[in-house]
């Protein structure tokens, strides 16, 4: 009885072994059981044989092999809880996956396949009948070859969907428990173009077998946790501010080096100061394009062409008009730049591809803020010029005064005058 239980045991380890593997699919472990196994035989046998050369009593024998047995059994249950938690920890590690189109590509392949066949026999059996027979008969095969071609499609949505949960367990697989992978790397492990991968990816993310799965903004790499995806923002944003800290830098340094190269002067010409104001304003202008450029809504978009157009009118008429630029200072040390510094920060939350609750406060307060800044710029701009207006509406008037007093003009109120 004791023999038969220890090989009872045996095969219950063997047993749990290859359906762990089968269910975590992770066969690793059943080579390291196997080998144990045949170790704890090869042992039992060589007490047995030992025993036997020794002439050792049968009752010490006995014994021994109980608690030979019992301390078999003690080892099996320590290696089945490890493996159960083995396999619960794989399974609380495993990206969240939905098993899509399991049972309707079943149900699509059953009844495709039984209605191909059924139609494809009645089909040929109709086909015969109107060629001998002609009328009815060949209208009714028409008709059946019609059902036919829709079994047929039916057939082939449901091997379609079985192919693609299966690459869709290969990709969930190849993620691993990083729960993201490269679709070069995907590409590479199933024999795919990087091209299909992609299109099969975003079909698989919007009928939602990755619940939780997300893409790159360059669609190089997918991600199947909201986790994961929530580190690539943070990395992604730090790397966006990393590269605007290094072009200022490197502005910075250019600018530097345009300055060494410039002779120092104990004090700046006018028109040297008027050259970099309009310059810079310039280059604002198109920094505020390129942002522009990159923001999708329309209505900001509106607001920013209406911005940038101002500009130009701006530095236009400082051309035109180079004493007002001393009451431009002010404008470009501050209005100007936080107005930029808030267009960049709009921006930069509009390329996020999740915006939460405060991000969406926060462009809907900046687009508000666009509407003032606007309307005080124009502002501004009738200030600088409402002078230069004014002066020429009375070099106007005195010149008309003038010649009414020499009797070179007709008017009537100027004769009076």
């Amino acid at each position: 009885m004791s023999d038969m239980k220890s090989w009872s045991g045996i095969g219950e380890e063997i047993r749990d072994a290859v359906d762990t593997a089968l269910k975590t699919g992770n066969f690793r472990n059943l080579g390291d059981v196997m080998v144990n196994t045949g170790a704890d035989i090869v042992k039992n046998v060589s007490s047995v044989v030992g025993q036997a050369v020794s002439g050792g009593s049968g009752e010490n024998y006995t014994e021994k092999y109980e608690q030979a047995t019992r301390e078999r059994k003690r080892v099996q249950e320590e290696r089945r809880r490890a493996r159960a938690a083995q396999a619960a920890e794989a399974e609380r590690t495993r990206a969240p996956f939905r098993l899509v189109g399991r049972i309707s590509s079943v149900l699509y392949q059953v009844f495709g396949g039984i209605g191909t066949g059924v139609m494809a026999i009645l089909s040929i059996v109709f086909f015969f009948l109107g060629l001998g027979l002609g009328g009815g008969f060949m209208v009714t095969f028409w008709v059946l070859a019609l059902i036919l071609l829709g079994f047929i499609g039916m057939l082939n949505v449901g091997l379609k969907q079985k192919d693609r949960l299966k690459r869709a367990k290969k990709y969930l697989e190849l993620a691993g428990h990083n729960h993201y992978v490269n679709l070069e790397d995907l590409a590479l492990h199933t024999n795919r173009s990087r091209k299909f991968i992609l299109k099969d990816i975003k079909k698989m993310l919007k009928e939602g077998f990755f619940p939780e799965g997300h893409l790159d903004s360059q669609e190089s790499c997918l991600m199947l946790s909201d986790k994961i995806y929530s580190e690539y923002l943070s990395l992604e944003k730090q790397r966006k501010i990393q590269e605007r800290e290094k072009k200022a830098e490197e502005l910075q340094q250019i600018q530097q080096k345009g300055k060494a190269e410039i002779p120092v002067k104990t004090e700046q010409k006018p028109s040297d100061e008027l050259e970099s104001m309009i310059s810079e304003g310039q280059d604002c202008i198109r920094r505020l394009r390129d942002m522009n450029d990159n923001i999708a809504g329309e209505e900001i978009s509106a607001k920013l062409f209406r911005l940038e157009n101002l500009l130009k009118e701006i530095f236009e008429g400082l051309k035109e008009h180079p004493e007002q630029a001393p009451q431009m200072k002010k404008f470009m040390n501050y209005y100007l730049p936080t107005t930029l510094k808030l267009v960049a920060a709009y921006e930069e939350f509009d390329d996020l591809s999740s915006q939460g609750e405060e991000i969406r406060e926060a462009k809907a307060e900046i687009e508000k803020t666009l509407d003032t800044i606007n309307s005080a710029f124009e502002e501004l701009m009738n200030r600088m010029f409402r002078n230069t207006a004014y002066d020429v509406t009375t070099d106007a008037q005195v010149l008309q005064t003038m010649l009414a007093k020499e009797g070179l003009t007709m008017h009537k109120e100027f004769e009076k005058v």
